[in-house]
C-alpha cells in the first residue's frame, strides 16, 4: 500500500485553483469541489478568494490615499504625499 506522490501539475491544478461559486447543473448554488465543477458553473462563477483580494487592495488603496489628502501641504510635501503623486503620474 504504498502512497503515490503526484506530480508537479497535479499537485498545482488540485491545490492552486480558485475557490469558486456559483450555480451548479443541477441549480443549486454553492462553492465548487474540483476544477470539473467550477468550469461546470461557466462564466458567471464568483472566484470568491480573487474578489476578497481586490476588495482588501481597493480598501487599502482608498485608506493610503485618504490620509496622504489630509495631510496635504503645498509647503513642504511629505514622503507619503510624494509617493502619491509619483503613482499618479505613473497612471496618467
Amino acid at each position: 500500500m504504498g502512497i503515490e506522490s503526484p506530480t508537479a501539475s497535479a499537485y498545482i491544478k488540485h491545490h492552486l485553483q480558485n475557490l469558486t461559486y456559483g450555480q451548479h447543473p443541477d441549480g443549486t448554488w454553492g462553492l465548487a469541489h474540483d476544477a470539473k465543477e467550477a468550469a461546470d458553473m461557466g462564466f458567471w462563477a464568483i472566484h470568491v478568494d480573487t474578489m476578497a483580494v481586490s476588495i482588501a487592495l481597493g480598501i487599502l488603496f482608498l485608506w493610503l490615499f485618504r490620509k496622504a489628502a489630509k495631510k496635504i501641504s503645498t509647503d513642504t510635501p511629505s514622503g507619503l504625499q510624494n509617493f502619491v503623486e509619483l503613482m499618479v503620474e505613473f497612471v496618467d
